[in-house]
C-alpha cells in the first residue's frame, strides 16, 4: 500500500504545474551534474547495474535529454570511469542497449521529479529531490520493475 501512495504523491507532484498553471521553470546548467550524481548513486540502484558480472556496462552510458548533455555532466564519474552522453540517433546505430535514460525532469519552485529508465534491467526509478540551502537532496525514491 505504501508503494501505491508513492507513485499518486510523485504522479500528483508532476501534474501539479498545469493543473495550477504554474509554468517550467529551468535549473541551472551548474547544478544538473550534482543531480544526476545523487540519482545514479541511488544504494538501491547500485544491485541493477551488475558491473562485476557484465563489465562492458561501463562506462555508464545516459541518454541525452536536453540539459542532461555532456556538457553539464563533464567530469561525472561511475565506476571509476567518465559516464558518457550519447544521443538517440548514436544509441539505435550501435544497437547499445545498457543505457540510462531520462524519462521525465518536473522542476517546480525547488522541487524536481525525476524519473530514470534502464530498460535492459526492466526498472523505472522515480526520484524526488529537493533544494534545501542550495543543496539537492533525494527526499523519496521508488524502484518500479516491470
Amino acid at each position: 500500500m505504501k508503494q501505491i501512495e508513492k507513485i499518486l504523491i510523485l504522479a500528483l507532484i508532476s501534474i501539479s504545474p498545469f493543473a495550477f498553471g504554474q509554468e517550467r521553470e529551468r535549473i541551472p546548467g551548474s547544478e544538473i551534474k550534482e543531480i544526476i550524481e545523487l540519482a545514479i548513486e541511488l544504494p538501491e540502484l547500485q544491485q541493477y547495474f551488475h558491473i562485476d558480472e557484465k563489465p562492458s556496462r561501463a562506462p555508464l552510458i545516459i541518454k541525452e535529454f536536453g540539459i542532461v548533455n555532456s556538457k553539464n555532466l563533464d567530469g561525472l564519474k561511475k565506476f571509476g570511469l567518465p559516464i558518457k552522453v550519447i544521443n538517440e540517433k548514436t544509441i539505435k546505430e550501435k544497437g547499445i542497449e545498457a543505457y540510462l535514460n531520462i524519462g521525465d525532469w518536473t522542476y517546480v519552485g525547488n522541487t524536481l521529479r525525476l524519473q530514470i529508465d534502464y530498460t535492459v534491467e526492466g526498472i523505472t526509478i522515480n526520484f524526488m529531490l529537493n533544494r534545501v540551502n542550495g543543496e539537492w537532496k533525494i527526499i523519496d525514491s521508488i524502484i518500479l520493475e516491470e
